[in-house]
């Protein structure tokens, strides 16, 4: 992974390799550009504050990778989660709850096959652990983890692709990994279906942001410019990326933004002074025939404080990753990422 300045492209040797703690199954869902990989520069920026921070907010959470990659090692105290969409919210919120069991139950038994993607595709849900369940096998079973009423099934309708429908549903492995996070839910402030102007105003609530304001972090993730519409249920119009780009000056705590690497995100964040660019080489399909490929631009405030600070000078500098906790959990495995930021 590589972070570069708008204009600026570090060579090979201005980089250090660092080690990180990850894991490829992070979280149980495969989520259209998943930023699993920004976690190892959240985790570096939040140690350069010197402030750990006690509540750590995803509103826009997706697979939650990043959330629960700094949890899981320990960079945070808490988490708390929140989605548009109910399908989603619904997923965390059972993970997170005494149901986790259930849900797990249910996936280690299901039938994965065309028939059930097809009746849960068309099915209304009435209970969160029944829209939970359906998340969950729509996304394992469907093309790039979409849950866009469009997207196909692995493997197209005629099953005659190489990838079949149950290539990504390995069931005891995903249940158990939902049992695994389970485990953490003492650790998770809330989790929500809602936007997310409305988790602003709620965390503006709580007692963490009354008594220590600088101990809350904030990832923003909103959906791609670039073919929004066919990845996801919930996505954005031009204006709501615009009014995202305003309000993000009055979150309430540090902050870090990230987004596709496209020329409308450019033009609202490019002069930002906490503005990186950063090369995840990750690609979202989207059908059969077609494949999303992309960067990823970032924005944070605490970006543009090093550089004030003189921390981050314009060219090549590296940004040390620290290196394996020893509290890290077992399981997680450690592999080299290289990265710089100028």
């Amino acid at each position: 992974m590589k972070v570069e300045s708008q204009g600026h492209v570090d060579t090979a040797d201005t980089m250090r390799v660092v080690n990180w703690c990850t894991r490829s199954d992070i979280s149980p869902l495969r989520y259209p550009g998943g930023k699993r990989k920004l976690a190892p520069l959240i985790a570096d920026l939040i140690s350069k504050t010197n402030i750990r921070p006690a509540l750590f907010v995803e509103p826009f959470a997706g697979g939650a990778s990043v959330s629960i990659s700094l949890l899981e090692a320990d960079y945070v105290d808490t988490i708390a989660l929140s989605d548009a969409d109910p399908l989603l919210s619904s997923f965390w919120e059972i993970v997170f709850s005494s149901q986790a069991e259930a849900l797990a139950n249910m996936v280690y038994d299901a039938k994965v096959s065309l028939d059930e993607w097809k009746r849960l595709k068309q099915t209304e849900v009435a209970t969160g652990l029944e829209a939970a369940y359906k998340c969950l096998f729509l996304n394992r079973t469907s093309f790039s983890g979409s849950l866009n009423r469009k997207a196909g099934p692995i493997g197209g309708m005629s099953q005659a692709g190489a990838y079949k429908i149950g290539c990504r549903f390995n069931q005891s492995k995903l249940a158990e990994r939902i049992l695994e996070l389970s485990r953490l839910r003492h650790r998770v402030r809330f989790v929500r279906n809602e936007s997310y102007t409305k988790t602003v105003r709620d965390v503006r609530k709580t007692a963490v942001y009354r008594d220590s304001p600088n101990r809350v972090f904030w990832y923003l993730d909103p959906p791609f410019f670039a073919k929004a519409d066919k990845l996801y249920r919930c996505h954005f119009e031009r204006k709501d990326h615009q009014t995202l780009a305003r309000a993000i000056e009055n979150i309430p705590g540090s902050w870090l933004l990230s987004y596709d690497d496209h020329p409308e995100a450019r033009r609202l964040y490019g002069r930002h002074p906490g503005y990186a660019l950063v090369n995840l080489q990750y690609s979202a399909r989207i059908d059969e025939k077609n494949r999303l490929v992309a960067k990823e631009i970032v924005v944070s405030d605490i970006i543009s404080e090093l550089r004030a600070a003189g921390k981050l000078q314009d060219g090549a500098q590296v940004i040390q990753i620290p290196r394996r906790r020893q509290n890290a959990p077992a399981n997680i495995e450690v592999v080299e990422r290289n990265i710089a930021i100028g």
